[in-house]
């Protein structure tokens, strides 16, 4: 859920058509089955909700530049070339690195990362509806993180460049080893919180961070040096 929404306190249905959009264009199910990707009164009808918070969800999606508009043509998943995705990493290293120097580690529900992670490491992959649930489970467990930090606009901005990243981190995602990889980097982020050391929390999440990074940038191909 991106926070431009969140914050403005949007009415339920204008969140379910942000939400289900959010969902139906990164997971690419509008492109499987309409032609016409701004087709409003066809996914107002999926999400069960009328045209209006369609619309305005689209607009909002189309300005926080997870989503493009062409004319006569309708809306698609933003797509970017490998320099501008290691742009996108940069950003996020760069604020998510912030949003942690701010949080109180003790404060941290060491618990509640664990559970998320459990329930991570026991989810079939292979079954109806894993990848969404995993991308949210590991949503909640970073998430949870970084609400612990006082800089609402910048954890604003980490969710916008997560969500614009969302269709290309999903290339990751298919990796076989991925669900295991994610199970134990987290373990080591969970360790280094209880370490109480910060540095070694910075570390761990670099590592977790740029393995993502690095399997979508041989996937997407050569890209320009220098922009890292």
């Amino acid at each position: 859920m991106l926070a431009a929404v969140e914050n403005n306190n949007r009415l339920p249905c204008l969140q379910v058509a942000f939400d289900g959009g959010l969902h139906v264009f990164l997971s690419g199910k509008a492109k499987r089955e309409s032609k016409r990707l701004n087709d409003e009164a066809r996914l107002a009808e999926q999400l069960g909700t009328s045209r209006i918070p369609v619309r305005e969800a689209l607009t909002t999606l189309q300005a926080e530049g997870v989503v493009t508009y062409t004319p006569r043509i309708g809306h698609a998943v933003a797509r970017f070339n490998p320099a501008e995705f290691a742009q996108i990493y940069l950003m996020r290293r760069l604020l998510e690195t912030e949003l942690l120097a701010t949080v109180d580690l003790p404060r941290v529900d060491v618990s509640r990362l664990i559970s998320l992670n459990d329930q991570l490491e026991q989810l079939d992959a292979a079954a109806p509806g894993a990848l969404p649930e995993r991308k949210r489970l590991n949503h909640e467990f970073h998430f949870h993180l970084f609400g612990l930090s006082p800089h609402g606009v910048i954890r604003a901005e980490v969710e916008r460049l997560w969500n614009m990243s969302e269709f290309y981190r999903s290339l990751y995602a298919y990796e076989p080893d991925a669900q295991p990889r994610i199970v134990a980097e987290h373990r080591a982020i969970i360790a280094a919180i209880e370490s109480g050391s910060r540095p070694r929390v910075l570390d761990e999440l670099d590592r977790h961070r740029s393995g993502a990074e690095a399997v979508v940038l041989r996937r997407l191909g050569p890209f320009t040096a220098g922009v890292r």
